[in-house]
């Protein structure tokens, strides 16, 4: 008993994976100049014609969360992989000059302190930003009921989290990349985490048989994943023809095999649009065509405390003929060009998480500094989002604080 609290204590004192990204001269130089809120307009022309980049920038415009800087008082923008540089997006630290650290950026995809990310930076920066926010996917769970899952294209473990703390038992996930699977195994000790390419007829057959020994006899409640969402995202170009996407059916094929009672499809909003709509379509045609009474709706990461505004797909199938509903709000959401949450004055739901609750008790930190192993104060938290984190109290009684 007393190993047990001495473990627990060290736990508490311990704070993961707080490092900052190294920066150049010139990027210090033109995020100096940028204040909360603030992007590449802010940056003097005399810094600008340093940078053949933002010279591009200012010739023929560009989004206004390129080389942004947070607001404090709003939840972020979303967390893409390239959160370790200032340009492409809005990752630079509200009140220090520098971006996002590691831990900030996986705090605003709401993953809790506990959670340790394994890899070089690149990756882990890949492994967040790729994630689905674990508190978005812990409303998803609660809408589904609880029982056996599997977690195709699982990544480092956001969904599968998520689901998680919804009472849904994880017992299969299935990851290409390997060091994507080390943090999933690192963090997940219970689940049979199956390292395999699912686009080769091989990493489905493993994949099966691993599902079947693991199930023995019970019914599959859920089959989850996020297939990767590259060739979707409004990041890249709207490529139909790209690889990627034949992923999407390798889910398919394997619900055709598995026959779940749900089927759970994530990804970006950039899925509907595909092909003027017929890949969307195809997607929901082929799971009614297998008896899936099937619906989708798009959430709002920051009605469900997530502090961001992420927006993502969920497609959502069922066997048992009754159409999903999805999960309730639980917070305002942020209206399209909204600088201030003033803009939610009179909302009934509680205003959503801002970026200073999520991540003012972090440690200060320069550029390049910082450790994947640290210490942290038991006392620091001052926000309930913070304690939520800290795992010092739970989502209910966040919730009913809020």
């Amino acid at each position: 008993m007393l190993e047990s609290v001495v473990a627990e204590k060290t736990i508490r004192s311990r704070l993961y994976n707080h490092v900052a990204p190294s920066l150049s001269e010139l990027d210090l130089e033109m995020i100096r100049a940028i204040p909360p809120g603030g992007n590449w307009k802010d940056i003097p022309a005399e810094t600008a014609v340093k940078s053949a980049r933002v010279s591009r920038i200012r010739r023929t415009g560009g989004r206004t969360t390129y080389y942004g800087r947070l607001r404090p008082d709003m939840p972020s923008y979303t967390i893409n992989t390239y959160f370790h540089r200032p340009g492409n997006g809005t990752f630079i630290h509200y009140s220090q000059d520098r971006t996002i650290s590691l831990r900030e950026a996986a705090r605003l995809q709401s993953f809790p302190d506990d959670y340790m990310f394994l890899g070089s930076l690149t990756s882990v920066c890949r492994q967040i930003g790729n994630a689905v926010p674990p508190l978005l996917a812990r409303a998803i769970g609660k809408s589904l009921g609880q029982g056996p899952a599997v977690d195709l294209f699982a990544g480092a473990g956001g969904l599968s989290h998520g689901l998680q703390s919804a009472g849904i038992d994880v017992l299969v996930a299935a990851e290409f990349n390997p060091t994507m699977c080390s943090t999933y195994r690192f963090n997940h000790p219970g689940t049979d985490v199956l390292c395999a390419d699912l686009s080769e007829p091989k990493g489905q057959d493993l994949l099966l048989e691993s599902v079947e020994e693991t199930l023995r006899g019970r019914t599959l409640q859920v089959l989850a994943g996020g297939p990767p969402c590259q060739g979707f995202s409004t990041a890249g170009h709207w490529n139909y023809l790209d690889s990627r996407n034949q992923l999407v059916d390798v889910m398919l094929r394997v619900t055709k095999v598995l026959q779940p009672e749900q089927v759970l499809i994530e990804n970006v909003q950039g899925i509907r649009w595909m092909a003027d709509g017929h890949f969307f379509s195809r997607i929901i045609d082929t799971l009614s065509e297998m008896g899936y009474s099937t619906s989708y709706a798009v959430l709002k990461a920051e009605q469900y405390g997530v502090p961001q505004r992420r927006r993502r797909v969920f497609i959502v199938g069922r066997r048992d003929g009754d159409c999903w509903t999805p999960p309730a709000p639980l917070f305002a959401a942020v209206p399209r060009g909204a600088r201030s949450l003033d803009a939610l004055a009179g909302s009934d739901l509680p205003l959503p998480v801002t970026v200073r609750e999520a991540i003012d008790d972090l440690p200060p930190l320069e550029p390049g500094t910082g450790s994947h192993e640290t210490f942290y104060d038991p006392t620091w938290p001052v926000e309930d989002y913070q304690r939520l984190m800290r795992g010092s109290i739970t989502f209910d009684e966040f919730l009913s604080r809020r």
